[in-house]
């Protein structure tokens, strides 16, 4: 089902030759902030594919999709966040109701942002497109909602999958990878469960913050999904042939846990390829991340030329900047 990863500059070469360059590819980013790790995977590794397709004579006519992710968390909250990463859950509710600046949401003030960024590409290749699509728009889709359904049922064997293939232990409670949003107090915390028959489930949701017990259909609530899980939906209902990602996921074996959730899903998803970015760090030699409030953002152009002069490193520090200028 799935081929080896492909790994930075040399992979991206790699790639390339095997690409027709009708594919469709696969981003995504948590719409709050974008840094030089977004940047990296999502802006100026797509441009260097498209390059690199030219080189050896395609036309690039890719479309890419600019997932949104308005389902993740306002921040992590957990018993024990650094031993149980697994273990977790929103600490207050999700990015599509966590409000900033007047604006309904986050996602509302980031989409448009973020968005302009990666379009970039479309100036450079007529025939490239980028779509952008909110997780949240996909709740009605029956494979989304199959599969929503699934992470709610069967948590442990989610658990078991993340626990089999990273060096993390996975506590038996708190176990969730999905929640329904209290539909009286827009908050993500508390308890959700899946009751009635297969055809029939309804779902059954105790808010921790405002005590509000709840009973509906599954269109009745918004979600909470983790990240993990939520790929495969994506996967499978956008036909994807190849993704582009950063490193850190490769660390945090998700090439892995994909395959295997993938499998446990049944999903009928393309033979798809990804191709992995290098991680980008700060200048304290820490991850880029928006939620450690560890972010630097940066151009394109400079972006670009860092990755460019270390292509063929497997982590970029953005303090080498000063290096390039």
């Amino acid at each position: 089902m799935l081929t080896l990863p492909y790994l930075y500059f040399v992979g991206m070469q790699q790639l390339a030759k095997q690409l027709s360059g009708e594919e469709r590819i696969y981003l995504g980013v948590r719409p709050y902030g974008f840094h030089a790790g977004n940047m990296s995977s999502l802006v100026v590794y797509p441009m260097l594919l498209c390059e690199e397709l030219q080189k050896v004579g395609k036309e690039p006519r890719f479309t890419f999709y600019l997932f949104i992710n308005d389902w993740e968390q306002d921040a992590l909250d957990g018993p024990d966040l650094k031993k149980f990463p697994f273990n977790v859950f929103p600490k207050k509710t999700t990015l599509q109701y966590t409000p900033f600046k007047k604006l309904l949401s986050v996602v509302d003030y980031w989409e448009p942002v973020i968005a302009a960024e990666v379009r970039v590409v479309e100036k450079y290749f007529p025939h490239v497109r980028v779509r952008t699509v909110r997780n949240s728009s996909m709740k009605h889709h029956p494979i989304m909602k199959a599969y929503l359904l699934k992470t709610l049922q069967f948590p442990d064997e989610i658990a078991a999958i993340l626990k089999e293939t990273s060096k993390f232990d996975v506590s038996g409670s708190p176990l969730h990878f999905a929640m329904a949003v209290c539909n009286a107090c827009k908050q993500a915390r508390g308890e959700t469960r899946v009751i009635g028959k297969p055809r029939n489930e309804r779902i059954w949701h105790f808010c921790q913050y405002c005590h509000t017990e709840t009973e509906g259909h599954y269109e009745d609530f918004d979600y909470w999904f983790y990240h993990k899980p939520l790929a495969v939906p994506r996967l499978e209902i956008f036909h994807i042939d190849v993704c582009i990602t950063g490193n850190d996921h490769l660390v945090e074996s998700d090439f892995t846990v994909r395959e295997k959730l993938i499998k446990l899903f049944g999903a009928l998803v393309n033979p798809f390829k990804t191709l992995y970015g290098p991680l980008v760090v700060g200048a304290n030699n820490s991850k880029m991340s928006k939620s450690k409030k560890n972010d630097v953002s940066v151009g394109y152009q400079t972006m670009r030329q860092l990755i460019e002069k270390h292509k063929y490193a497997e982590v970029v520090k953005v303090g080498m900047i000063q290096n390039i200028l």
